[in-house]
This record gives C-alpha cells, structure tokens and sequence, in this order.
C-alpha cells in the first residue's frame, strides 16, 4: 500500500454507530486508522558492501551531495577506486542506499578446521579467534571467523577455512 492509498482509505473511514458515546468511537477511529498505517510501505533498504556504506557515511559527512558522491575517485582520490567501481555498476541501488537507508552485507564466516573427527576420531582441533589453536568435542562450539580475521592472524590458514553455511 502507498502513501495516496492510505489517504483514500483514511478519508473513506466511518465511525462505528454502534457506539454511544463519543470517545468509543474516537478510539474506535483511532484503532482502525493504526490498524491500515501498519500496511503502509516503507522503503526497503538495500544492501551494499561494508566499504560501500563507509563511502555514504563518509560523503554525508563531509557534506557531499548525491550526484557528487557517485565519483568518489574524482572527489577523494584513488584510495577510493573499489567505490567507484560498485557504484558505476550499481547506480541506482547506489541512490536507494543513499536516500531511504541500507543494510551492510554480511561477510561470509569460515570454520578453520585443522583436525576433524575423521582424522582423530576424538574432536576437532581448530583455529580460534584469539588467534591459537583450540580443541573440542562439540563442532558448534567451533569458532567462526572472517577472511579478514582469518587472514590478520597468519595467511597460510587460508587454505583451510571452510565457509559456514
């Protein structure tokens, strides 16, 4: 439903005759009124990437404009060239973000398994996130990390992240 249909239905509205006396039928008004406005449409927020929403706060911020914020390059140099390029290929969920909000995309999360219970037969030996090798019974107590986590603590356990479903 949009605004103009909340409008009409709003205009169209009739208090209940059953009522004595006015204040049922005011709060009667009121809770019909409520009960159309909670179908109102919002504007759904679009999803972009982390760097992308730290683009938006950071051209709000220093007071950019819209049509200015779709050239970060041009405005603030190379640093921001990953921008850019989302923006060039994503204009107008770029605009949606900017005007009505947006969610940022969540990072894939990834288990680094070193030892499983096929190998050992006991538990899983794994790669925490202080950063050190930790052992368990129970695969759902395995840490979870990003690629960036993962990859802060030593690069070479890369290779053995698997993504978490």
């Amino acid at each position: 439903m949009n605004k103009q249909e909340l409008i009409d239905i709003l205009e169209n509205l009739e208090c209940s005759t059953e009522s004595l006396s006015y204040d049922n039928g005011y709060e009667q008004g009121v809770y019909d009124s409520l009960s159309y406005v909670i179908l109102l449409d919002e504007p759904k927020k679009v999803v972009v990437p982390k760097f992308v929403a730290e683009w938006i706060e950071y051209a709000k911020k220093k007071g950019d404009s819209l049509i200015d914020s779709f050239n970060p390059w041009d405005l603030y140099g190379a640093e921001y060239i990953d921008a850019t390029r989302w923006i060039d290929n994503n204009q107008e969920t770029f605009a949606l973000a900017w005007v009505n909000g947006y969610e940022v995309e969540k990072e894939p999360l990834y288990h680094v398994l070193l030892s499983d219970k096929g190998a050992t037969n006991i538990g899983y030996t794994f790669l925490n996130l202080a950063g050190t090798i930790d052992f368990t019974i129970c695969k759902e107590k395995v840490d979870t990390l990003t690629e960036n986590q993962i990859k802060a603590i030593d690069e070479r356990y890369w290779p053995f992240a698997v993504k978490v479903e």
